[in-house]
């Protein structure tokens, strides 16, 4: 394709995931010229742009905007979102850019987003991420695409092969089904996460060693479940100075997903266990802990040091 047909590409947002992600595309991906990168930091893209010339920095949002044709969006929270759209569809002619939002936000954030860059000409796609930092590096993640099938096809060039291994395509289905997509299946990561560290901390007080434990979770619940486990043991939790996944995370999305179960009258038992011993790492450890640190509130829980 004559590189004058191929899409301008800008990336807002460059925290762990973001910047993986980005350098991926820019990397893998075929673009013309190079990815225009902004951050809220600005330092962070001038570090990424002095990396290499696929990236070009600038330091105001609207002209990462106004100069491409497709906007991804990989953003800390639903606020954020919110004020990096009003900003530029206010400031910046929108009409006829794809806006693809990375972000884990709330469906009804989602579903706003959208409407309101449709009346601009716009369009929207919601693409969460499943998988964290080590794998989005090594683009082995899998991406949700919900929005229209038109907009699906502009994107699809940059997804399987290039930032992702895999893509959860729901064409033609409301954006708002992506961010359900990615709260559930969040959901039922971190209540595994949640038995594997309340399974350990019973096998330690019963005096079965880890080891034992270890064998029968890579024999039966091979994959992330078994990684997990190993990294419970190692002490990770507590000896990481900056975590990758923070509790900071798991905190927004569980009120996201209380807030929908609450308002459809759904009552879930394990999600309350979880939010418990999220919000009480927070309170004691702080909103830039371990995920995995819950492993050691559930130990001082049942007597034993938060330390393994």
């Amino acid at each position: 394709m004559p590189s004058e047909k191929l899409p301008r590409v800008s990336w807002l947002g460059l925290g762990n995931i973001g910047q993986a992600v980005c350098k991926n595309l820019a990397n893998y991906g075929t673009t013309n010229g190079p990815v225009v990168v902004w951050n809220r930091t600005h330092q962070k893209a001038a570090d990424l742009a002095a990396e290499s010339e696929r990236f070009a920095a600038v330091a105001d949002l609207t002209d990462a905007v106004s100069s491409t044709d497709i906007v991804c969006l990989c953003l800390i929270d639903d606020a954020a979102v919110a004020e990096v759209l009003e900003t530029v569809t206010r400031e910046t002619d929108v009409k006829g850019k794809l806006f693809v939002d990375f972000s884990t936000v709330h469906p009804d954030t989602a579903a706003a987003q959208a409407d309101t860059l449709k009346s601009h000409g716009a369009e929207y796609l919601a693409s969460p991420i499943f998988g964290g930092v080590p794998l989005a590096i090594e683009r082995l993640i899998t991406i949700v695409l919900a929005g229209s099938s038109q907009a699906i096809d502009k994107f699809a060039p940059f997804t399987d092969g290039v930032i992702c291994k895999s893509t959860i395509v729901l064409a033609d289905e409301p954006c708002r089904q992506a961010s359900l997509l990615k709260l559930i299946g969040n959901f039922i990561r971190f209540s595994t996460i949640e038995v594997l560290c309340e399974a350990s901390v019973l096998s330690e007080k019963l005096g079965m060693g880890q080891e034992t434990l270890c064998k029968f979770v890579e024999a039966l619940i091979p994959g992330p479940a078994a990684g997990q486990l190993r990294m419970l043991n190692s002490g990770s939790y507590h000896r990481e100075p900056k975590p990758m996944i923070p509790i900071s995370m798991a905190v927004k999305e569980n009120a996201h997903l209380n807030d929908l179960a609450q308002r459809n009258g759904v009552k879930l038992k394990t999600l309350e266990t979880v939010t418990h011993h999220t919000n009480n790492v927070t309170a004691n450890r702080g909103p830039d802990a371990n995920l995995l640190a819950i492993y050691g509130s559930i130990r001082e829980e049942s007597g034993l040091p938060f330390e393994n």
